[in-house]
Parts: C-alpha cells; structure tokens; sequence
C-alpha cells in the first residue's frame, strides 16, 4: 500500500468517527426537549406532594380541634346558679355561641375549673370559629387571664344546636337555642360549612353530654340554694 492509499484511508475514518452540524443540533433539540418533560414530571409531583402534605395536615388539625371539642362539650360541669327565687345551670348557647364550665386545661398545670366561650367570630369578610378560656373565678370584664384561641379559621359559616325537652312541651327536639334551663341538653350538634374552593370537610360533630346533674351541689332548705354558694 502507498503512502497516498495510507493517507486516503485515515481522512475516510476520521470522517465516519464524527458528528455534523445537523446532527448536533437535532441531538441538543431532542435532549432540551427531554430535560423539559422530565423537569415539567418533577416540578408536578413536587406540587402534588405539597398540596397532598398540606391537606393531610388540615385533615389532622380538624381532627384534633373536633375531639377537643368533643372532650370539653362533653364533660361540661352543669353548676347550679341561684337567681333570687329560681334556678338555673350556668350553660348558655344560642345559634352561634355556647359558654359553659369545664375542667381546667392541660396545659395550664392547674386545678378547678375554666369558664369557656367557643363562638363564631366575624371580621370583615373573614369568619373564625374561636374559643376562649379563662379561670372560672377571674372577672368576666378582664381579658388579661383569658386565652384564646383559633379553631377553624376562615370559614363560611357555622352553627350550634341542642338536642333536649322543649321548653313548652316535653318532646324531645332540635333547638337552636338554650337559655335559663335547670336542665342539660341531651345533645348537642356543631354544624361547620366551608367555602365552594375550600377542599376541608367537617361531618356534623355530635356530642353527648355525659353530666346532667350538678353533682356538687348540696341542697340547704333554710336558704333554698347550694350550700356554700
């Protein structure tokens, strides 16, 4: 072989060893349009992963505020209060509000009982379900000791009612409000409505009030009220 026929053979390799222009651009378009769709893959399930996280944690927080609920509404303790001749329990809820005595909170390391308020509270056009609590004997004009608190925050609505004697007839009924009784309610329902882009359920909470009777209450027929009130 000549060194002609040599040099023709290597210009010829070196030919079929590389890329054209061509090639080049049609790889770089196919490997941008794939880092495109893989990146469009990543940032969707980044996106769903949050949305998935953050209504997992609202489910849990609605969870969490309806035992609390549950637990508070549920071991109301029905205090006796004397009103010159007539009696009545210290438990006042109408459609939207409901005030009552419970046991102190956890976290508070205290004893006794706590005066609770949990109400519908409107601010603009922004609506909360909040609670407030304070110690049973601090002044009800004084806010200093009373702590509050936000249930649900930015609801549409929500409403209270009570299961029990009417107040005219003694069947058992649906009220939407229960004022100066000597009796407790039976029951009582805590209806919560979101609005139409809110993704948050809230099934109606049903709560059984375990105490009807002011245990603590020693009846005195010389003064015709609790002893020691």
């Amino acid at each position: 072989m000549t060194h002609g026929q040599i040099v023709g053979v290597a210009r010829d390799d070196a030919g079929e060893a590389g890329f054209t222009l061509v090639e080049l651009l049609v790889g770089l378009a196919l490997f941008s349009m794939l880092a495109t769709l893989l990146f469009d893959n990543v940032r969707f399930g980044i996106k769903s992963w949050q949305l998935g996280s953050a209504h997992a944690e609202q489910f849990e927080h609605d969870l969490i505020t309806q035992d609390l609920l549950r637990r508070l509404i549920g071991n109301v303790y029905p205090m006796l209060v004397v009103d010159g001749a007539t009696q009545r329990l210290d438990f006042e809820g109408d459609k939207e509000a409901v005030s009552f005595l419970g046991d102190a909170p956890v976290v508070t390391n205290a004893g006794g009982r706590f005066r609770y308020k949990v109400l519908v509270e409107r601010q603009r056009d922004r609506t909360d379900l909040v609670m407030s609590a304070a110690p049973e004997l601090a002044n009800p004009q004084g806010a200093a000791l009373a702590r509050r608190t936000v249930l649900l925050s930015d609801i549409d609505q929500a409403e209270f009612s009570y299961f029990g004697d009417g107040e005219a007839e003694q069947a058992l009924q649906w009220q939407d409000s229960w004022r100066q009784r000597v009796n407790m309610p039976r029951l009582m329902r805590i209806r919560v409505a979101f609005r139409s882009a809110d993704a948050r359920t809230w099934p109606d909470l049903l709560i059984a009030l375990r105490i009807t009777a002011d245990v603590g209450c020693v009846y005195d027929p010389m003064t015709r009220r609790c002893r020691g009130r």
